[in-house]
C-alpha cells in the first residue's frame, strides 16, 4: 500500500522574499573572523587566539558529559580543530560542546 501526500500548488500571488545585496561588495562590513552575520560577536575570538598562542592544553566537555583534551589549532564559526594527545587532528563541532576550559 502506497501512501501519497498531496501537496497543494504554491500561491503565485504571495510575495516572495529576496535578500538584498549590496551594489559594491567592497562596502560590506567584514569582521576579524570573516563572519558577516549580524548576530556574530567576537567574544570567543580573543579567548581562542590567546589559547592558541600559548599552546594551552584544553578540556572539551560535550553535551553528553564525555570529554577530551587537546590543543586548539584553528577555529571558525562552527568548528574547532584540535590536536589530541597523539598529535592527530580532530574536528570538534561547537554545537556538541558544553564547556571549554584550560586543563
Amino acid at each position: 500500500m502506497t501512501r501519497r501526500i498531496e501537496v497543494p500548488p504554491r500561491d503565485t500571488t504571495a510575495p516572495v522574499r529576496v535578500p538584498r545585496r549590496q551594489a559594491n561588495p567592497s562596502q560590506s562590513k567584514k569582521r576579524g573572523s570573516g563572519v558577516l552575520h549580524e548576530r556574530h560577536t567576537s567574544a570567543q575570538d580573543d579567548l581562542y587566539r590567546d589559547w592558541m598562542e600559548k599552546g594551552l592544553t584544553l578540556t572539551f566537555t560535550f553535551d553528553d558529559g564525555s570529554f577530551t583534551t587537546g590543543v586548539l589549532t584553528a577555529h571558525d564559526t562552527y568548528a574547532l580543530s584540535v590536536a589530541v594527545a597523539d598529535g592527530s587532528p580532530v574536528l570538534i563541532f561547537k554545537q556538541s560542546l558544553r564547556m571549554i576550559a584550560p586543563s
